[in-house]
């Protein structure tokens, strides 16, 4: 089996970048995908060190089409969780990471409007 055909696509979502960080990658594998194959295909394809390698199954769910009594079946095949030795990221995956310093406004002197008794500014 080719590397290509063993990884399908990377999973993209906000519990996966969270999971990026921590030098942890989940993508869409075939399902005779084996852990030693995917091991393999992603230490080739992205040239990095692969710790562990955990694969699970996902389920398919049945969906109906509107106004007509057909259903469909959606989704379903096959996960792998990937764990990179430290220090090691995929840089084609990885988040943009943006700058954490936040820009504060100096305001320096406040404005403080002065108003009389009658109300009017002054």
């Amino acid at each position: 089996m080719k590397h290509g055909d063993i990884l399908q696509k990377a999973i993209l979502s906000e519990k996966a970048y969270r999971l990026m960080e921590k030098g942890i990658y989940t993508f869409f594998v075939s399902k005779s995908a084996s852990k030693k194959d995917v091991k393999n295909s992603i230490e080739k394809m992205f040239s990095v060190s692969v710790k562990k390698v955990n694969v699970a199954g996902i389920s398919s769910k049945q969906k109906k089409i509107a106004k007509t009594r057909k259903t469909v079946t959606v989704g379903g095949g096959k996960k792998a969780i990937v764990y990179l030795k430290a220090g090691q990221t995929i840089s084609v995956l990885s988040p943009k990471t943006e700058s954490k310093t936040k820009k504060t406004k100096k305001t320096g002197e406040k404005d403080i409007e002065k108003v009389s008794v009658e109300g009017k500014e002054g």
